[in-house]
């Protein structure tokens, strides 16, 4: 019916581009890269509104566009963030970072510091395509891209 050489041809190709598909490597892009985190009580002099949480997490922003929104998933359950520039300051040799003032999403650029503060309060539920196992985790979503994405924050250190 098939001649052998159709055949064997077929199955070279297949073994080939089989070959082909299995070097290619895809490069994940990695979003943000986690400067510091770390957790402390917050004193009620200090308390913002809506509420901190606690839990305070500095990245250097890898990506052209901000992100369009940002949540939390630590051991309290889902959070939305406030997001802060963060500055850099170093005291007694310590380096410590201090909010820049709050940023909208359309204004963070590639390259810039945040400081993201998860906040309590807020009556958002949890989308069905976080996983319900996933801790200490930022979920955001970014201009284009209709996925939740995820990066997970470790370590957490406490204050």
């Amino acid at each position: 019916m098939y001649s052998k050489g159709l055949i064997a041809l077929t199955l070279s190709c297949a073994t080939i581009a089989g070959s082909a598909f299995a070097t290619v490597k895809l490069k994940k892009k990695v979003t943000m890269k986690l400067v510091t985190a770390y957790t402390r009580t917050v004193p009620e002099e200090e308390q913002t509104n809506p509420p901190a949480a606690g839990t305070y997490i500095v990245v250097r922003w890898n990506n052209a566009k901000g992100p369009e929104t940002m949540f939390w998933r630590g051991e309290g359950g889902w959070l939305s963030c406030n997001m802060e520039r963060a500055r850099k300051t170093v005291k007694a040799g310590k380096t410590e970072y201090a909010s820049a003032g709050e940023v909208m999403p359309d204004q963070i650029k590639q390259g810039d510091t945040l400081l993201i503060t998860p906040v309590t309060g807020g009556r958002f539920p949890i989308p069905q395509e976080i996983p319900a196992k996933a801790k200490n985790t930022l979920f955001y979503k970014t201009p284009g891209n209709a996925k939740w994405q995820s990066f997970v924050v470790s370590p957490i250190a406490k204050k």
